[in-house]
């Protein structure tokens, strides 16, 4: 995971500039920092955190609204494609990325509740992932997920997932957008839907304990999505 990296790096400052049409689903700057900033702190010691906020936060600036049975969430898909070199060595992975979260308070600006989940594979064919606490972007059917349960005061609860599924089972995207940077890295970056669901069974960290929070969703209607493919060669 730590060489996808740079990589990851290389794709945010791309696609940072991103322009954003007035969209039901855009998302204000406060709410995105709010999001971040638990994440961040719940997550800091986590040893794949660096790589899911590379590949997360630049592109929430759209997320689609969800029922759920505990309420409103919002919920974007990502779904990226890497094959490319760095320093002589072949990064080839593909995977797939959740983020949702409910209950901002712009007043607070804290959330509620905010899900992370990422499982090796993107569509076509239907990514179908076991959730574990162990996870590897080039083992198909892995996959790894996060609960994080923020107070008003701030403080903060974390769980990692122990057992429960994802999946992707289908997206469609729209035309893509091609930049290359350097001397041959080439990213291509499009924006569409992703279907799915996950269910979710996890005990808390940094102490571990038993299994005791659940959470599913259902994205059957269709979700935000940002698609990207990495290729080349890493500078």
């Amino acid at each position: 995971m730590n060489r996808l990296l740079p990589l990851c790096a290389a794709a945010l400052v791309a696609c940072s500039s991103d322009s954003v049409a007035v969209d039901p689903d855009a998302i204000d700057g406060a709410e995105k920092a709010a999001v971040q900033a638990a994440l961040n702190v719940a997550l800091k010691d986590d040893p794949l955190y660096p790589t899911l906020a590379f590949l997360v936060f630049p592109f929430i600036d759209r997320a689609s609204h969800v029922s759920t049975v505990n309420g409103e969430a919002r919920f974007v898909g990502i779904e990226l494609d890497i094959d490319a070199v760095q320093a002589g060595t072949p990064v080839v992975a593909q995977f797939a990325t959740l983020l949702g979260w409910r209950g901002y308070s712009s007043t607070t600006q804290t959330i509620d509740t905010a899900f992370v989940l990422m499982g090796a594979g993107i569509t076509p064919p239907p990514v179908d992932d076991q959730l574990s606490d162990h996870f590897s972007p080039d083992a198909p059917g892995t996959g790894i997920g996060y609960v994080v349960q923020q107070n008003p005061d701030a403080s903060l609860q974390a769980w990692l997932s122990y057992t429960g599924t994802l999946h992707v089972t289908s997206s469609s995207y729209g035309t893509p957008t091609t930049t290359t940077y350097g001397t041959g890295l080439v990213l291509t970056a499009s924006r569409g839907t992703l279907k799915g669901d996950f269910q979710f069974t996890g005990h808390p960290i940094p102490v571990p304990g038993p299994p005791d929070v659940s959470a599913a969703a259902s994205l059957a209607g269709g979700i935000q999505a940002l698609k990207l493919r990495i290729t080349g060669t890493v500078p």
